[in-house]
């Protein structure tokens, strides 16, 4: 409580707390979003135009004996765009503290802006305020009243238009009869074709942040875009939600839209002005960089609203998985012989070498990766390579200076994981190269490889680190909070950092366990090779920009045969790098840029 309430507190209570819509800001480290700006919103100020609701006579209300009764009121309030209410409680709520009444205020908001369904409600009520003061009065411990003070970013007026454009527009797009992912598409793009981002002045909100300013004014922050989104997805019939949070520790709102029992992340900002899908229908794991706050990542939250594991239109174009036919084990049987030779097995078969019958007193069997298989085991271990030599030693046969005459044979062997022995794939060669680096590791004692795994950025980073040579950084310590010493990737992290490969996100993490997007997959490779400036000023790519922090590191890696891209043109920058395509990214780069392979 402040001086002033404090002063009177023995005959009354007054305090007030504040909700404001989160200002919006884009920035950030190595995964920062091109072409939306840092926007900043000062919480309880008003527009410089004419967006602020007029003053009004105080909305009084009868007394209330439940919070439904207090939360219907408080939202009618604020549809009718009041800009205060007062409700009197027909019972003293008992408040010890003084600080009770924060409690009760925040029930009856959360009541007054809960999900509904309908367009105008929940989430549209909640983030066309620019913010809302709560003050309660009562005598000594007890409150009987409960003031709520409204502010709003525009005019009723100017929502009821935005309100009737909605509906032209949907009106106009012919949505009847359409399946839901088509009316959701449509209405994404006519908001990507005919909205720009606006980015208001410091200290301001406004018409931007409404959805006046998304639909009549073609201009406006994400505040006003994901609106827009909301409102029509509901006229529509489609779920859909408004999330706050943050992405690269600036605050920031996207939406969430049902389809097929599942969510799916959308950022129509994202995609302004753009031909592409870059942030449409997405798994959040595929957008790893969007933090939630925490009310969204509760288990009664998920419960309600599950999330998609699979980016939508990687769900449509996936047949259903089927499991990778594991070879049974068989027997391979080879001969030794003086010219060298060579065997490819899976893990799990059986090697018998055979040795021809030649004179000898003694005879010596040597392998150069015994884990990968050791003569008279008879099996191969794991994936790997390993030279087996067997030396023939005749005693009666001796050389110049008295020793035993020797013959030598020798065998390379290449063992497979059992999840990749075709050929024909394309992570088939980089996969058996790398794993005889030592580079990448597999799975269960290194019989399996699971090439279509997520690749986490701690794997990526290892990965390289094991490419360069496990090298020893000269660091003992760690500048990320979420890194600790012990990690396997604790080492690599640290090389990172000292070669400028990585600086985390703005929040001091790193999120070792965030799946590596194919854009950081190829900044990552582009500064350990140190920042070449491309050659070619001709980008082969329609969703790469010149402002994309990975612009340059993409022709680089196109220019090194290190990225083809899709043959649709695109690159696909956020999408998740899987374990196949990390390996073919670095085994080209060992080929191209090391001039090795």
């Amino acid at each position: 409580m402040n001086n002033r309430i404090a002063k009177f507190i023995s005959i009354l209570m007054i305090a007030s707390i504040v909700m404001t819509a989160a200002p919006e800001t884009l920035g950030g480290d190595n995964t920062a979003k091109a072409g939306i700006r840092a926007d900043v919103s000062a919480g309880g100020t008003t527009a410089s135009d004419d967006t602020a609701a007029p003053d009004e006579p105080e909305d009084y209300t009868e007394a209330d004996s439940s919070i439904d009764n207090a939360a219907q009121k408080l939202r009618n309030a604020v549809k009718s765009f009041k800009s205060k209410i007062t409700i009197t409680l027909d019972k003293p709520y008992y408040d010890k503290t003084g600080f009770g009444y924060n409690d009760l205020s925040k029930k009856i908001r959360d009541k007054a802006f809960e999900h509904t369904g309908k367009p105008g409600e929940g989430d549209y009520l909640q983030w066309t305020l620019s913010d809302i003061n709560c003050t309660a009065w009562g005598t000594g411990n007890y409150w009987n009243k409960i003031q709520f003070t409204m502010k709003y970013n525009v005019t009723k007026s100017q929502d009821d238009e935005a309100k009737k454009k909605a509906d032209t527009i949907i009106s106009s797009l012919k949505l009847d009869g359409k399946k839901n992912y088509d009316k959701i598409k449509a209405i994404y793009d006519y908001i990507a074709k005919n909205v720009t981002y606006y980015k208001s002045s410091a200290g301001t909100t406004g018409v931007s942040y409404a959805m006046y300013g998304a639909l009549c004014k073609k201009q406006a922050s994400s505040n006003g875009v994901v609106l827009a989104i909301y409102y029509m997805a509901l006229k529509a019939g489609i779920d859909c939600r408004i999330i706050s949070g943050s992405l690269e520790g600036n605050s920031y709102v996207w939406n969430i839209i049902k389809l097929g029992g599942e969510y799916y992340y959308l950022d129509a900002t994202g995609d302004l002005g753009e031909k592409n899908y870059n942030y449409f229908l997405k798994c959040p794991r595929s957008m790893g960089q969007y933090l939630p706050d925490y009310v969204y990542t509760t288990d009664s939250f998920k419960k309600k609203y599950p999330m998609a594991t699979m980016d939508y239109y990687l769900k449509i174009a996936t047949p259903t998985p089927t499991e990778i036919p594991i070879p049974s084990p068989k027997k391979v049987e080879y001969t030794m012989k003086e010219e060298e030779g060579s065997i490819t097995v899976v893990c799990g078969d059986k090697i018998m070498l055979h040795m021809p019958d030649l004179p000898h007193s003694s005879i010596e069997w040597t392998s150069t990766n015994p884990n990968v298989y050791k003569f008279l085991d008879d099996c191969a271990n794991m994936a790997g390579q390993t030279k087996v030599t067997v030396i023939y030693y005749d005693a009666s046969n001796k050389d110049a200076d008295g020793n035993p005459g020797q013959t030598r044979m020798s065998v390379d062997i290449t063992v497979l994981y059992k999840d990749v022995t075709k050929s024909s794939d394309f992570w088939y060669a980089p996969t058996n190269y790398l794993t005889a680096k030592d580079v990448v590791k597999g799975y269960e004692n290194q019989t399996l490889f699971k090439p279509g795994n997520d690749c986490t950025r701690a794997q990526m980073l290892t990965f390289m680190w094991r490419l360069a040579g496990s090298p020893n950084p000269k660091s003992k310590t760690c500048q990320f909070t979420d890194v600790k010493e012990g990690e396997y990737y604790y080492k690599p992290v640290l090389w990172a950092v000292e070669n400028g490969i990585t600086t985390g996100y703005d929040d001091g993490t790193f999120r070792p366990k965030t799946v590596c997007t194919r854009a950081q997959t190829v900044t990552f490779l582009w500064r350990m090779a140190g920042k070449p400036s491309p050659k070619s000023s001709t980008n082969n790519f329609n969703d790469v920009k010149t402002t994309d922090y990975f612009y340059k590191a993409t022709l680089w890696a196109s220019e090194k045969k290190i990225l083809a891209g899709y043959d649709d043109g695109t690159f696909r920058p956020q999408g998740l790098c899987l374990r196949r395509q990390m390996v073919t990214f670095l085994y080209k780069y060992d080929k191209y840029v090391n001039k090795k392979g």
